[in-house]
């Protein structure tokens, strides 16, 4: 894969015109006295361990670094994922359109799944969505990621992105590499932001943005930042055959039903109606020698998407008429919506600092926390039947949502054993928990409350599915940096881990640069990687509208655990860790003084890839699906970058 970014300092200026819509942004920001955008070469916290400052281009590996200014002039989007795609090499932000994947986007690194990638704030862990990604696109299917979306955007600083295997060096998850979020830490001045953006159709979508530091005492900062965005739905399908036929047949009313007024259109393609407020604080005090910090994370989001249209023929509609129904959906069919509202909290405190003898160390204790609930409109459970008076009962539903919560506990050291050489070593334990929370009865019972297929599109989560899951893993590891001359330098990882479900893993890395001139270098790596089966992965049970290949025909399909007896008797059996092994080798070079081209080549061989099966029909005559270790999978390519910083007003 290829691409070019141009990084441009002092001065910036972008004017970007779409195929569908132009936007706008306008920002204002106060003096930065701490020098925040003085043109220096950036010390980057990723991917080294080592007490030696080390810029992104004196890296053994592949780091860019992409400041604020860069995001909103190269990638200022009102979605922060967009802005990413814009800037980072090999990362993709693929839209979905089923069910919670299109409220939690799937962002990942070089083709790999989203959770082949590891996200970090501070340099610390970040939670993953409540959501397992049913219908994401293809790399996306099944997984379990982190949702970069809940973090505003004013609030950070940089990003730093290690495109490598890291996995020996900060656990499960980071086979393709790391996204590390650096948060604005002034203890002064501020900056406001707004954005808005309209297609030609008219869906329009807005961002407003507030960041401000303050001193805290003499030694402190606290730092605040507000975003709030909202995001008009797109509709960019056509109608369907069946919906147009009753049109031209003359029945009026058809795709009246829609939340967003694209009527007569009986489906909605394209990104749902989302709103947001997230809120970030950073800030850290001194104490004697060493620092105490804390970070504080919130967001709170709504989304609404259409689901596929229910024709008069659909099953639900024949059966209601079987029961007496007459009303006027038997002429113009339906289409359910889904209502998706999460809300993210997440928490790090810490203590850094050095002991008497030149150790640095680094004790954390991190919370992180995600609620997806969802809510089903304009749909229909044919097994409550009619009212008295052969109407709907009910066509709203609580259909209940997911939980994800993890527990980090750090503890980090670094000493410099001479001048050429460091030592990192470590441990960390770490709890995730995944919790199904069942829906209301009427969404997954029949009338008279014995189990049903439910309402039509999603059925509510049972009390039976509903529960609460969880696994801990402890890890250890030792990272040495060794510059053996001025032009050679090596690092080395190792890490160990063990899971209370699935056991232990060994990972290892060793990447090196060599400069074969004052402007050019070599660099390459060698490492293997794992991504541990999350609880969710191994545990989820839902019920996913998909399509018969030959048919056309709409299926509901029961995803359900390995280990169910049904999935037992068709080959199911106890999810394990997805491996891999990373190699890449490239060359950087100064072109000029403000020019860097940079070609890495990389290969990721994964094995055991976690995927979703096809439509298996179980012995009781159901359709059910499952995760399973299915695949090996092969990802190479080339990372080409251009760099270049200039002046506009010279």
């Amino acid at each position: 894969m290829k691409k070019c970014s141009f990084k441009r300092n002092k001065l910036i200026t972008a004017l970007a015109i779409a195929s569908l819509g132009l936007t706008s942004q306008f920002t204002f920001a106060q003096d930065d006295e701490d020098g925040a955008n003085s043109e220096v070469e950036t010390v980057t916290v990723i991917g080294s361990r080592s007490q030696k400052a080390r810029s992104a281009a004196d890296s053994p590996v592949p780091v860019d670094v992409i400041n604020a200014d860069d995001l909103k002039a190269m990638g200022g989007t009102v979605d922060l994922t967009d802005s990413l795609k814009t800037m980072i090499p090999s990362y993709t932000a693929t839209p979905a359109t089923g069910d919670g994947s299109a409220f939690v986007r799937t962002t990942s690194l070089r083709g790999t799944s989203p959770d082949q990638t590891l996200v970090l704030v501070n340099g610390k862990r970040r939670h993953r969505s409540a959501l397992v990604q049913f219908l994401a696109p293809a790399a996306g299917a099944g997984a379990h990621a982190t949702d970069v979306g809940m973090i505003p955007s004013i609030a950070l600083k940089r990003v730093e992105v290690l495109r490598d295997g890291a996995s020996s060096q900060y656990g499960s998850d980071a086979i393709a590499g790391v996204i590390n979020f650096v948060m604005k830490d002034a203890s002064e001045g501020g900056e406001y932001s707004i954005q808005y953006g309209e297609h030609y159709e008219g869906e329009q979508n807005y961002k407003v943005g507030l960041n401000q530091g303050f001193a805290l005492g003499d030694s402190g900062f606290f730092n605040l930042s507000l975003e709030y965005s909202d995001n008009e739905a797109l509709s960019r399908g056509i109608q369907r055959p069946d919906a147009q036929a009753l049109i031209d047949a003359g029945v009026v009313g058809v795709g009246a039903d829609s939340p967003f007024g694209d009527a007569p259109l009986v489906q909605t393609w394209g990104r749902p109606e989302t709103d947001a407020l997230r809120l970030f604080i950073n800030t850290a005090i001194d104490v004697g020698d060493n620092s105490l910090y804390a970070r504080i994370g919130y967001a709170d989001t709504s989304g609404r998407y259409r689901f596929f249209y229910r024709n008069p023929d659909h099953p639900t509609l024949v059966t209601l008429r079987g029961l007496g129904y007459t009303g006027s959906l038997n002429d113009t069919g339906f289409t359910p919506y889904l209502d998706g509202d999460q809300t993210d909290f997440s928490f790090v405190t810490g203590f850094e600092g050095e002991f008497a003898g030149g150790t640095y160390f680094d004790f954390s204790f991190g919370y992180g926390k995600n609620e997806l609930d969802y809510f089903l409109n304009n749909s229909i459970n044919a097994g409550l039947g009619l009212t008295a008076n052969l109407t709907i009962p009910q066509m709203d539903f609580d259909v209940g949502g997911y939980e994800q919560k993890e527990v980090n506990f750090n503890a980090d050291f670094s000493y410099a054993l001479s001048d050429s050489m460091n030592l990192a070593y470590g441990a960390e334990w770490r709890e995730e928990t995944y919790t199904a929370v069942a829906g209301e009865v009427n969404s997954y019972t029949n009338a008279d409350g014995t189990s049903g297929p439910g309402v039509s599109g999603f059925r509510g989560i049972p009390t039976t599915d509903a529960g609460e899951f969880d696994r801990d893993n402890f890890a250890v590891y030792i990272d040495i940096e060794h510059d053996i001359s001025d032009d050679f330098m090596l690092q080395y990882a190792l890490r160990y881990e063990d899971f209370s479900d699935f056991g232990s893993t060994i990972n290892g890395k060793i990447a090196g640069r060599y400069n074969i001139s004052d402007t050019t270098a070599f660099r390459g790596a060698i490492s293997t990687g794992f991504h541990a089966p999350t609880p969710g992965q191994a545990n989820v049970r839902t019920t996913i509208t998909t399509f018969d290949g030959a048919t056309g025909l709409q299926v509901e399909e029961g995803l359900i655990p390995a280990t169910d007896p049904r999935a037992i008797a068709v080959g199911g059996q106890e999810l394990t860790e997805e491996t891999s092994v990373n190699f890449s080798l490239g060359i950087t070079s100064d072109l000029t003084d403000n020019t860097t081209l940079t070609v890495d080549f990389y290969q990721i061989n994964v094995d055991d890839r976690i995927y979703r099966t096809g439509d298996i029909i179980a012995s009781d005559g159901s359709t059910i699906s499952f995760y399973t270790n299915a695949l090996d999978v092969e990802h190479s390519g080339v990372d080409v970058v251009l760099t270049s910083t200039w002046d506009i007003s010279d």
